[in-house]
């Protein structure tokens, strides 16, 4: 007579619970289990599907920083996924029942679900702990990250299948071609996040910026008003005129940047009331003038006019994202925006007869601006080469490092431009480098042509 108590329907439960977790994460590290001696219950089987939902709904909330909200909708996504594995699970164990080899289907995805979850924790894990501090969304590692995850998991399945059904031939390549072809599936066919970022960044742009016809005129107003307030170059004295162009209004960084800039300018200088500030922001638009193509050549026009061409200096600081063919972004939805070129500001400062030319620009691949602009009568910095992207343009950056270690930093401890750029470029390294930058050193340029470092000198001197 056996005198040892039927388990629980829950101990049955737990226990197959933990019994196929165990398996399923040593699964995940290639190493061999079996299912032969497993049966799961419909029961069980449906715990440990709503656990490891649960569970993934869970942590996909971690990778949001900042507020975010449910998306329940994404529950109900990846069903024709779960039937093709439920199908490849209950075809090759049928395979193997005919070759004598017992194996219930529902243990082998029961298996899958473990091993699946293993490494969804694994890839949760690096993800907070390597790509989110160091802010490398989107970056390259993210990338590897991602891919190599997604191999490991079609490695991984693929052994699991093929090992517990002991697959041979023409089964081995069919269980190769489900478990590859999984996490393509999943990643073409885009699948919805849990969690998605409460809308703050685009979206306040475009609910904040209410273009009605009162907010239109004054937008209109604001550029002649700020030509009209400029003063005149005073004699005998080498003035340094400004413009800052910020035409990106969809990230505050470069708003920030642009008022820093101006901030140093004005201070170290004494260039107020010879100071243009052009910004693409919904935040200005009552009180800046937009950062258009025809506002900036009005701008460069205008400062020409009160300005001696001989003797006195315009500086611009062009701060956006930049791309690999020279043009500076710009947007400010709903309102179509064009990019600047170097050509086009080249042609503009030619038109307007400016000599004597101070150029900045903050921006990934600034260094082709370079050789369309550099006259001996100019100095030009950029934030990056030709080749490299520059660093710290996005939502959650206060500056750039370029901006924030030349003109934040360095031009508050010296008059001298090119001593300021010296002493950024080994902060600039040591920010990207800490920053976990991927592809390499941005390497800024600096250009110095032979007939305005006199000026630049006595300009220094006049402070």
């Amino acid at each position: 007579m056996n005198l040892t108590p039927e388990p629980t329907p829950m101990k049955k439960i737990n226990r197959a619970l933990h019994t196929f977790f165990v398996r399923g994460f040593r699964s995940a590290f290639f190493l061999r289990v079996s299912a032969t001696d497993l049966h799961i219950g419909p029961l069980a089987l449906l715990v440990m599907v709503i656990l490891t939902t649960v569970a993934s709904i869970l942590m996909s909330r971690t990778v949001i920083a900042g507020p975010a909200e449910f998306y329940p909708k994404a529950i109900l996504w990846g069903w024709l996924i779960t039937i093709l594995l439920i199908w490849i699970c209950w075809y090759l164990t049928d395979c193997a029942k005919r070759q004598g080899r017992n194996t219930q289907a529902a243990s082998l995805f029961a298996l899958g679900v473990g091993q699946v979850f293993t490494l969804d924790v694994i890839s949760t894990l690096a993800y907070l702990l390597f790509i989110q501090p160091q802010g490398l969304d989107g970056s390259n590692w993210h990338w590897a990250l991602y891919i190599g995850m997604s191999a490991w998991g079609a490695l991984a399945y693929w052994l699991l299948l093929t090992r517990v059904t002991q697959s041979r031939g023409r089964l081995i390549v069919l269980a190769g071609i489900f478990a590859i072809g999984m996490p393509l599936l999943v990643h073409f066919s885009q699948a919805p996040m849990f969690w998605l970022p409460q809308q703050t960044d685009n979206a306040e742009v475009e609910n904040s910026l209410q273009l009605t016809q009162e907010k239109l005129e004054t937008q209109l107003q604001l550029a002649i008003k700020q030509r009209t307030a400029l003063k005149p170059e005073r004699p005998g004295v080498i003035d340094l005129f400004s413009i800052t162009y910020a035409p990106y209004g969809e990230e505050a960084v470069f708003l920030r940047e642009s008022s820093m800039v101006n901030a140093v300018i004005e201070e170290r200088f004494d260039a107020a009331g010879h100071m243009q500030e052009l910004v693409n922001h919904p935040a200005t638009l009552e009180n800046l003038p937009w950062a258009s193509l025809e506002n900036l050549e009005r701008a460069i026009n205008r400062a020409a006019d009160i300005m001696d061409r001989e003797h006195d200096i315009l500086f611009i600081y062009l701060t956006s994202h930049g791309a690999k063919d020279g043009e500076l972004s710009a947007s400010l939805w709903p309102l179509e925006t064009d990019p600047l070129t170097p050509q086009t500001l080249n042609l503009w400062l030619d038109k307007a007869g400016i000599k004597n030319r101070i150029i900045a620009v903050s921006a990934c691949f600034s260094g082709s601006w370079i050789e369309p602009l550099k006259t001996p009568n100019t100095l030009i910095m950029t934030a990056a080469d030709s080749t490299h992207t520059s660093y710290g343009c996005g939502s959650r950056s206060e500056l750039t490092f370029f901006g924030q270690a030349v003109f934040d930093e360095g031009l508050r401890n010296t008059y001298s431009f090119e001593e300021a750029f010296r002493q950024a470029l080994p902060k600039i390294r040591q920010r990207e480098q800490e920053a976990g930058k991927d592809d390499g050193f941005s390497n800024p340029q600096i250009y110095l042509g032979d007939g305005i470092r006199p000026l630049l000198k006595e300009l220094a001197k006049e402070r």
